[in-house]
């Protein structure tokens, strides 16, 4: 992963070098996007962070201002994430003093849900739902049941909206020392994040598992279209009657389709029609040809007494 421009490089090598001095860096104040590249499976994607104060959540999502230019900018954003990570404390979903924090974890979430489940295409979006410092309250989620009931507990609304395509995770990015364990505390880098990566590369092979099928998808709908319009082709000309020249030329429309179209079903019956047209024209013509003869048989029938009677009436004039 990489910066892609100058200030996103600055900005996150500062918001580092805070943490390993032991400091957390400065709140947010107003919004910044950082652009980096980020390569997974050997494909590159291009990962827009929108770096933003917690009150516009709360204005977009929680008060529902939607008019200003900072709630905007966020709901656009929003709007179209390809993959959205949800960062939840989980002792605010329990027993927060704060309301304005609870209603950010439960109904705002809930509300960015909702919003991007009703965007077009929003149902396939994957939602990582990241339940924060787990290495505080881990003890507080097991007692209540571990990570999969504690979510569906306390974050109903959020999994009820979620639908399918989402996955409940814990982690701890950056852990407070030892001294402070009330969560005011200085940041510690000696232990290393848990489940930190996890959230991402779950919607990554989400997102690569989308493309793949939305390729292939496009890949079967050329091939039908392809399919399709040869044999229309052919069976234009087999209209035309089931000469052996009209069968031919459909033959070769159809063999001028690529090697692994021709494992089609739709291919192999229609060859099965050309068969049967090839045979129904030489039966016709067999039955013509038949008609042909009887027609002759019948004529000469009718006409040698004629030409004899007349030679004979010729021959004796003659005498």
């Amino acid at each position: 992963m990489r910066a892609l421009s100058g200030p996103a490089h600055t900005t996150l090598m500062s918001m580092c070098g805070e943490l390993a001095n032991g400091r957390w860096p400065l709140a947010t104040t107003g919004q910044r996007y950082v652009d980096c590249e980020l390569k997974f499976n050997s494909t590159v994607h291009r990962l827009t962070i929108l770096d933003y104060p917690g009150e516009v959540f709360t204005k977009a999502f929680v008060e529902g201002e939607s008019d200003t230019d900072d709630t905007t900018t966020l709901l656009e954003h929003v709007d179209h994430a390809k993959g959205v990570i949800l960062l939840i404390d989980p002792k605010n979903a329990v027993d927060s003093r704060d309301p304005t924090k609870r209603a950010d974890d439960d109904y705002g979430m809930a509300a960015v849900v909702d919003r991007i489940r009703k965007f077009p295409g929003g149902e396939k979006v994957p939602i990582a739902i990241v339940m924060t410092k787990c290495d505080l309250h881990e003890s507080m989620i097991m007692q209540l049941g571990g990570l999969k009931v504690f979510s569906e507990v306390y974050l109903h609304w959020i999994i009820r909206t979620a639908g399918n395509s989402y996955k409940v995770f814990a982690c701890a990015a950056v852990r407070l020392s030892k001294s402070s364990r009330s969560g005011n505390g200085a940041p510690e880098l000696a232990k290393p994040p848990v489940n930190v990566i996890e959230p991402l590369k779950w919607i990554l092979e989400k997102l690569e598992l989308h493309l793949a099928r939305t390729h292939i998808a496009a890949q079967r709908s050329e091939r039908d279209q392809l399919i399709t319009a040869s044999i229309s082709q052919a069976r234009e000309l087999i209209s035309q009657g089931g000469t052996t020249a009209n069968c031919e030329r459909a033959r070769m429309i159809l063999a001028a389709l690529p090697g692994e179209y021709q494992s089609d079903g739709r291919i192999r019956e229609f060859h099965s029609e050309i068969q049967v047209a090839m045979s129904d024209y030489e039966e016709h013509a067999e039955k013509k040809q038949s008609r042909n003869w009887i027609l002759f048989g019948v004529a000469m029938f009718i006409l040698i007494p004629v030409i004899i009677v007349v030679l004979y009436k010729v021959f004796s004039q003659g005498k």
